[in-house]
């Protein structure tokens, strides 16, 4: 895995060498998918103690690149969605539509109809992509629709049944597939909000879901009245949300779910005997938890991500990059690069990983704290005589996570293009900025980023892992505050952090980006060695968030992604990492230099595709 600012760097070099990156004006800025890292993030949650038949889902939202979604697919993910772009996304990269869910707070009477018609007989009784209905409006749309056209709720090539009946067992049964459509509804918990409000979706006031506090009776009636309703949904929010607050929310909606099976039953007894009411099969098919996992981004320590296994894949990792790469390096350039923040500084303060036990990955932590507050998630033990869910299977459990899967996964580089010297300062321009980097410019005391440099070569520049630390940074974050004090004081300390490295070259350094407003900086006033036109500066931590939220201003062209592996040496595959993982043919479309592999996951745009967007055509 690209664990270091030393790996990456090397990781840029390969690529400079192999003429993947710097050869022209397309190639300048451009992004890299570490593979090692992302299958190792997908081991740790396959590894993880969820139940039996669980559906992890991947957010497409986070970064809907085709070929890594083909990579989630393979691995046995299904996608989440919340647009029909996304939607489509998902289904043309092949994932089966039954392992699709469709979430939106704006699904329009045509999207309705589109994902309720998409489906292939190719996935067998059944296959139909989910649906999560937002409000009870949208559910007397939906209503409405099947209604007209009850078709809607047979899976394809018919055989469900009486349309709008349930039938069949759930599916963590044990038995086949239920042959209906799962449509659920989305609950607002109200469990409260965490750190960051704008990404808090369980709060007392939000614009998701229906507000389980205040809409109870409603909710209970909608599945007396509808009986295709089999789901129900949540979503209490991910960064910035402590892993407690979302094991709340899921035990809040799992009461729900009960009472809805409760209410089913006693409707039943009422119609008949106490035998047919024990007759009634589970009421509530699956149970989606919306959301993803909080990632600390101030550090590249993965083990709050992958617990122990981090610790010997970063080893692996960093053995195979000092043999691959020791001899080549310059003298005096066998350093790592420098970073615009240290290891506390970043989103730490916004994340939660749980109760930070780090010998397991979050995912297991999260499973077990689900096991300790939802028992009614998971099958009971053999022979347990009082069932936490009663005679029933449990429902399927369904997660979207999205951020946690590849946000530590991927880096940005960007050729510095001019370095100038104003107010006492650096200027270091190139092209990362705002458009690809949005959150971290236009909140950058919620989302401040990590800025390293490295030479034209990819050369690293500044202190080694092994040598004297760079002096301690001003994030960014922290120069915003800087800004409110008085003049002096904010040039007593810019002064002083330049006395403290000046054996070392460094200096306050502005890292802006290149788009028009003077806001479009990565960093402010970080002390940073000399950069000169054809360096680079990379951003880590960018594989969620950023390419998926690509800014049109200024009519940028968006950056080329390219896959990066480590390999045992040129031509030579292990079977470790993502070399032995790959589907046929990654390897044999890859470039191989200096035991990386590159294989491009996305190209760049051309200026011709970016008029497209403002222009009718012809």
């Amino acid at each position: 895995m690209l664990g270091t600012r030393d790996q990456r760097c090397a990781a840029l070099a390969a690529a400079i060498a192999a003429g993947v990156a710097g050869t022209d004006d397309t190639s300048s800025t451009l992004m890299f998918m570490d593979l090692d890292a992302l299958f190792a993030t997908l081991a740790a949650l396959q590894a993880a103690p969820f139940p039996p038949g669980s559906l992890h889902t991947f957010a497409v939202k986070a970064n809907p690149v085709g070929r890594l979604l083909e990579l989630m697919r393979e691995a046995g993910m299904g996608a989440e969605v919340a647009s029909l772009g996304e939607l489509r996304q998902a289904l043309h990269c092949g994932f089966p539509p039954d392992r699709v869910v469709f979430d939106s707070p704006i699904k329009t009477a045509e999207e309705l109809r589109f994902a309720l018609r998409a489906g292939s007989c190719r996935g067998g009784p059944g296959c139909r992509v989910r649906l999560n209905l937002d409000n009870l409006q949208e559910l007397e749309r939906v209503a409405e629709l099947v209604a007209r056209e009850p078709q809607l709720l047979e899976p394809p090539g018919g055989g469900a049944g009486p349309a709008g009946s349930l039938a069949g067992p759930g599916p963590q049964s044990g038995g086949a597939a239920a042959p209906v459509r799962l449509i659920g509804l989305r609950i607002n918990p109200q469990v409260g909000e965490g750190s960051i409000a704008a990404l808090s979706t369980g709060g007392r006031v939000s614009k998701f879901g229906i507000p389980l506090l205040e809409a109870r009776p409603q909710l209970l009636a909608a599945f007396r009245a509808h009986p295709w309703l089999n789901a129900l949904h949540l979503h209490v929010g991910s960064q910035g949300v402590p892993l407690e607050l979302t094991a709340e929310g899921v035990a809040r909606v799992m009461k729900l779910a009960e009472e809805i099976q409760a209410q089913a039953e006693a409707e039943a007894a009422t119609r008949g005997s106490a035998v047919e009411a024990a007759g009634v099969g589970p009421r509530v098919l699956a149970l989606d938890i919306g959301g993803g996992l909080p990632v600390q981004y101030g550090s590249d320590d993965l083990t709050w991500l992958l617990g122990q296994m981090a610790v010997g894949a970063t080893a692996a990792s960093t053995a195979g990059s000092a043999a691959a790469h020791a001899p080549d390096r310059p003298a005096g350039g066998a350093g790592d690069c420098p970073s615009s923040s240290g290891s506390s500084s970043g989103y730490g303060s916004n994340s939660s990983s749980g109760d930070g036990n780090n010998s397991s990955s979050i995912f297991s932590r999260y499973a077990e704290l689900l096991r300790q507050r939802v028992p009614g998630l998971f099958a009971p033990p053999a022979g347990a005589s009082h069932p936490p869910h009663g005679h029933l299977p449990p429902p399927q459990l369904v997660t979207e996570f999205g951020r946690c899967m590849v946000a530590k996964a991927a880096f940005a580089a960007g050729r510095v293009e001019y370095t100038k010297s104003c107010g006492g300062r650096r200027v270091v321009v190139s092209g990362l900025g705002g458009d690809l980097l949005l959150r971290a410019v236009y909140l950058p005391a919620t989302w401040p980023v990590r800025v390293e440099l490295c030479g034209p070569d990819g050369a690293p520049k500044g202190a080694s892992d092994d040598g004297p630390p760079p002096p301690p940074p001003t994030t960014q974050a922290a120069a915003v505050a800087a800004a409110a004090l008085p003049p002096a004081r904010v040039g007593d300390g810019a002064l002083a952090a330049a006395g403290e490295a000046a054996d070392a070259g460094f200096a306050p350094t502005d890292v802006v980006g290149p788009l028009c407003f003077q806001g479009d900086r990565l960093a402010e006033a970080v002390p940073l060695p000399p950069a000169s036109p054809g360096d680079w500066v990379v951003v880590p931590d960018l594989g969620a968030y950023c390419l998926s939220m690509y800014s049109r201003y200024n009519s940028r062209t968006s950056p080329p992604v390219w896959a990066v592996w480590r390999v045992a040496g040129e031509g030579e595959r292990d079977g470790q990492g993502a070399a032995g993982r790959l589907p046929a043919g990654w390897a044999e479309r890859a470039v191989v230099r200096d035991g990386y592999a590159f294989a491009l996951m996305r190209r760049g745009e051309t200026v011709e595709e970016v008029l497209a967007f403002w222009n009718l055509g012809s």
